[in-house]
Formats: structure tokens, sequence, C-alpha cells
């Protein structure tokens, strides 16, 4: 606890030498989540059922202008209970954590807005959440307004940055990389608007492995993750909303990794594509929703030519299988490996009743949703892996959630998750058949 005394003591400081020089206007930036969770995955769970984790985020903007201010915000945790002892300190590596470090301004002369350094980074989606993107990395944007209702925007990040080999003589690593380039646009309109966007990757060697992954044996795969890669990405998103109450959205995306120096006889091309659409009515008293997406899946074991870029996606049609929860702290969002957060490899529908409420300050979300892998059961893959690339079209499972909030205070409000999720891998071994998972949290999250 030593380590966050003296980050807010130094960070008071730093207030109050902000506010004496009364050279601009600083914003506190403050978050206290607590998350009380039980689950049950059965025998696939390798955590412990109960769990209360904590999470803290903390930092400022301090604004000098319209055309420059620079934000820093840290987090700490999240962190399970107990895991300092009585009377002790529970910072241990990776609980003190820099979340964003970046600096605003504008180009003279120009609209062009600059952001530099440690940032949210999202690729376009209108419907469920980026599979891809929709994250924070080190890098530089650029946004510039064309006229009232076009932007166009250029990113570049450090997606990696991996020590290779070290140089004992000269005491310095080598280091392998991996770099992103994200160029998209938005055209916005009355009634409608489209974001086309396009991406690059490029990795050296070991760098960026788990975002180049090809969804393939594990033993093809290993001959060719330390090669060095390039990926293409482009994709599209579309929203309706001239005829509201209804709206309509609509997500797409087609990708390709090409692996350069592996062996003669494995696959050096990975492609795969994507699409997702929603449908929304508003009601007086919430929002009814129903969408679904498809996304391509392997083929027989002599055609394993499917694969995704991963940098870190943020698909959150559900709290169980997916990105949805409110903190993510005790692990539920990971339960089938390396896939969270994607549906690559599936196909789904779902349908759900957003935002309705009974009660002043209380509000509920319902929702169920149906997943079916599309990788052929005969593809080689590992079916004990749950969705993504162990799901097979013989796989499916159903999801059930209900959440409550409950907005205590105008800052503090209390959130129950409940989710069940239903198996069907009736065409498996028995010994790799995925348990039903129960889960339920409780979270009190505390911001200004």
């Amino acid at each position: 606890m030593k380590k966050l005394t003296t980050l807010l003591l130094a960070a008071g400081l730093v207030v109050s030498s902000f506010t004496g020089a009364q050279a601009g206007e600083f914003k506190p930036n403050l978050q206290f989540a607590e998350e009380f969770s039980y689950g049950d995955a059965g025998s696939k769970d390798e955590k412990e059922n109960f769990a209360a984790v904590s999470r803290i985020r903390m930092g400022f903007d301090y604004i000098q202008s319209e055309d420059l201010s620079a934000t820093l915000l840290f987090q700490y945790g999240g962190y399970n209970w107990g895991k300092g002892h009585f009377n002790g300190d529970p910072v241990v590596e990776g609980d003190l954590k820099m979340r964003l470090a970046y600096i605003d301004w504008t180009i003279p002369g120009t609209d062009v807005k600059v952001r530099m350094g440690r940032q949210a980074m999202v690729a376009p989606s209108y419907a469920f959440g980026s599979p891809i993107l929709d994250s924070r990395g080190d890098g530089i944007s650029f946004v510039a307004p064309i006229n009232d209702n076009i932007n166009v925007g250029l990113t570049w990040a450090r997606a990696a940055r991996d020590e290779s080999t070290f140089n004992a003589t000269e005491g310095r690593g080598k280091y392998d990389t991996a770099d992103m380039l994200m160029l998209n646009a938005e055209f916005a309109y009355d009634g409608f608007k489209v974001a086309p966007w396009a991406m690059y990757i490029n990795k050296q060697n070991d760098a960026g492995n788990k975002y180049m992954k090809p969804a393939v044996p594990s033993t093809t795969y290993a001959s060719i993750r330390n090669a060095n890669a390039d990926a293409f990405v482009i994709g599209a998103s579309a929203e309706l909303n001239m005829f509201d109450p209804f709206v309509f959205a609509l997500d797409a995306l087609y990708n390709n990794i090409k692996f350069h120096d592996i062996p003669a006889a494995q696959e050096d091309s990975f492609d795969g594509f994507y699409v997702a659409a929603k449908a929304s009515y508003k009601f007086s008293n919430g929002t009814a929703g129903f969408g679904g997406w498809y996304s391509s899946g392997m083929d027989e074991a002599d055609k394993n030519d499917t694969g995704f870029v991963v940098l870190d996606g943020g698909f959150s049609a559900s709290h169980i299988l997916f990105d949805g929860n409110v903190i993510g702290a005790d692990g539920f969002t990971n339960v089938y490996n390396d896939g969270a957060d994607s549906p690559f490899g599936t196909w789904g529908l779902i349908a759900e009743y957003a935002d309705f409420s009974f009660l002043e300050n209380l509000s509920h979300t319902a929702r169920i949703l149906y997943v079916q892998g599309t990788n052929d059961k005969d593809s080689g893959i590992n079916r004990s892996d749950i969705l993504g690339e162990g799901f097979t079209e013989d796989d499916s499972a159903i999801e059930i959630d209900f959440n409550t909030t409950y907005q205590i205070y105008k800052n503090f409000s209390a959130t129950l998750q409940l989710g069940y999720v239903f198996f069907d891998q009736s065409k498996i071994d028995s010994e790799d058949e995925q348990d039903d998972i129960f889960r339920s949290a409780l979270a009190f999250v505390y911001k200004f």
C-alpha cells in the first residue's frame, strides 16, 4: 500500500503546483470499483469459485487551452482481496500500472488534432464492439475534419516490443517489434453514418505472436510462430437512424496474414472474414435489440487457412462468453483461453431488452445469446478449447444474462450480474466436453 500512498501524495503535490500557477484548468479523475463474484465452470474451472476484487483508477486532465492539454491515468488492480495477507502490502508487480498518458495538441494554423502517448485505440464498430481492436496502446493519432460531415483519422501504434537476444558485453538486448498503422474515416449525415477503415500490421519474429495467431493446430503453429509476418485488415461500419426510434447497425471486416521464411511444407497465408448486424427499437421504457454475427472458420485438415488479427478486441455481446463484464477483473471474461472477447470461428444470434425500469434509479437488462462454431470438425483443432478456434459446427452454447443496476447516489452505483451458459457438445469426447457455466457478480462503482 506504500506505493499507492506515495503516488497519491505525489498527485497532491502536482495538483497544488497547477492550482497555484493558475495557468490552466485541472480536472481530477478518480474511480473506485469493488466486485464480489461467484462462478462455476465445472471441470474447466481452474479458478476459485468466489472472488473479491478491487480496482482503483486515479489521474487528471490538465487543460492549458482548447489547443493543448494532457491526460494521466493510473490503475491499481484489479487485485484479489487477501493477496497481501493481514497487515501486508497487496501491491505486487503488475498491480500498479499506467493506463493512459498522452498529450493532445492542435497543429498551429489547422484543425488537425494530434494525440501522442498511451491512449485509447478502437477500430470502428457500431454493432457489438470491435473484435480486433478496442483497447489502449502506445502511439500517435491524427484526426482531421474535412468538413462538418467528414473526419479522417490516422493512427500509428507500437503494438509490441519483445527482447529476443541479450548482448552481455554491451549490456543491452536486441528487440523484435510489431507496428500497427490504421487509416479510418467517418461520414456522418442526418439519418446515417458510415465508417470505412483499413489496418496494416508488421511483426518481427517473436514480437506480437498473440496478435497474428493463425487458427491452426498447435503443432503446425509452433513451426511458424517466430516468423516475420505482415497482416492487412479492411473493414466498414454503418448505422442507419433515419427511422428513429428504429436504428440499424452493420459491421464487416476481412483480413489476411502472411508469414515469411517458414518451411515450404507449411501454410504461409491465412485469411478470414466477419460480419455483424443489429437492429434496435427504443421504447419509452427500455430498448429492444436483435442481431447476430457470422465469422469464417477452418475447413478440413488439409485446408487450415483461417486466421485473424486480434490486437485486443472488445466484442461485448455478453458478459460470460464475451467482454460485457462491468469490471472484468475476476477472470470470467477469459473462460476460453486466447480467444477471449473474440467471435471468430463462430456465428451467433442475440436478443435483448436493455435499460428498462419499474422503480426510480433501478434499471435492468435481459439478454439471450445463441452461439455455434463454424470450424469443420475434421480440421484438427483442439476440441477442448471453449469457443474461438476450439468450437466446431457440432458445438453450440446458449447464454442467458440478467443485469440490474441501482444508482445509489449521483456518482455511486451497484450492478448485479447473473448469467448461465448451457453447452451442447454431444459429439465430443466426454473428458473434453465443457460443463455449463454459472456466474454472478455484484460490483460497486464510485467515480467522479
